[in-house]
C-alpha cells in the first residue's frame, strides 16, 4: 500500500508534472474510445456463452454471468493498462528514470530517440509475453468454467494473474532504465512475492474503476519503482523517500 501512496504523491509533486501530463491526456482519450468499444461487445459476448449452456444444466447460467462479468472487468483492467502503457512507455521510463536518480542511481544518459526505441521495444517484448501465456491462461479457465464447483475458483485465478501482470508491467520501467532483463525481473519479482502481488492487486482493483484508472498508471510507475528500488534492486538499502520529494523543491528555491 505504501508503494502506491508513494506514487501518488508523486502525482502532486511539481518535480515529476512534466513526465506525468502528457500520459494523463492520452489515457483519458483512450479511456473513453476503450470503454464504449468494450461495452458495445459486452451483451452479445454473454449471449454467446450462454448459448454453450448444455439445457440440463440451467443454473449454471446465473454462475456464468457472474463469473463472465468479474472476467470481463479484469480483461477491462489489464487491457486499458496494456494499451495506455504502450502508448505512454517512454514517458513512464523517463518518470522511473526521474525517481531513480533522485534515489542516487547512476543511470546513463540517452538521447529521446534511444529512450522511444528502447521503451517501445521493451513493451513489445512484455505484449509477447502477456498474449502468449495470456492465451494459456485463458483457454484454461474457459475450461474450468464448465466444471461445477471447480469453476468458483477461476475469478480467483483469473485474478492472480492479472496481479502478477500489472505487477512486472510496472517494475519493468525501472528494470529496463537498469538494464535489467524482462526474464531476470520475473525471477526476482517471485522473492517478494506477498509485495509483488499486493502491488498488482491494489492496480487491478483501481484499473477497473472508470475515470480513477485514468490516473492509476503515472501512480503504478511511481510506487513500482520504489519497490523495484527497496525489494528488488537493493533490499537492505534504505532509500530516502522524503528526499525524492524535498529535492525538486529545493532546486527550484534557488533558482
Amino acid at each position: 500500500m505504501h508503494f502506491f501512496i508513494f506514487g501518488l504523491k508523486v502525482l502532486l509533486s511539481s518535480g515529476y508534472r512534466k513526465f506525468i501530463l502528457i500520459p494523463l491526456a492520452a489515457n483519458a482519450v483512450l479511456f473513453v474510445v476503450f470503454a464504449f468499444t468494450l461495452f458495445s461487445f459486452l451483451p452479445s459476448s454473454l449471449k454467446w456463452l450462454i448459448s454453450w449452456i448444455p439445457d440440463w444444466l440451467p443454473f449454471m447460467e446465473w454462475i456464468i454471468y457472474s463469473i463472465a462479468g468479474f472476467i470481463f472487468l479484469l480483461v477491462y483492467g489489464m487491457s486499458f493498462s496494456v494499451i495506455t502503457n504502450i502508448f505512454a512507455a517512454p514517458f513512464n521510463g523517463m518518470l522511473a528514470e526521474k525517481i531513480q536518480r533522485d534515489a542516487g542511481l547512476h543511470i546513463p544518459e540517452e538521447s529521446m530517440t534511444s529512450v522511444v526505441l528502447r521503451t517501445l521495444g521493451r513493451e513489445m517484448k512484455k505484449l509477447m509475453y502477456f498474449i502468449g501465456y495470456g492465451l494459456l491462461v485463458s483457454g484454461a479457465l474457459f475450461l474450468l468454467t464448465f466444471i461445477p464447483l471447480v469453476n468458483l475458483l477461476v475469478p480467483v485465478l483469473a485474478f492472480i494473474w492479472l496481479c502478477w501482470c500489472l505487477a512486472i508491467q510496472y517494475l519493468d520501467y525501472a528494470a529496463d532504465n537498469n538494464q535489467q532483463s524482462f526474464t531476470q525481473l520475473r525471477k526476482d519479482a517471485k522473492r517478494p512475492w506477498i509485495s509483488t502481488f499486493g502491488f498488482g492487486a491494489l492496480v487491478s482493483f483501481l484499473l477497473m474503476i472508470p475515470v480513477v484508472n485514468i490516473f492509476v498508471m503515472p501512480a503504478a510507475v511511481a510506487g513500482a519503482t520504489l519497490m523495484w528500488l527497496k525489494k528488488i534492486h537493493k533490499p537492505d538499502a534504505d532509500f530516502d523517500m522524503e528526499h525524492i520529494f524535498e529535492e525538486p523543491r529545493q532546486l527550484e528555491n534557488k533558482d
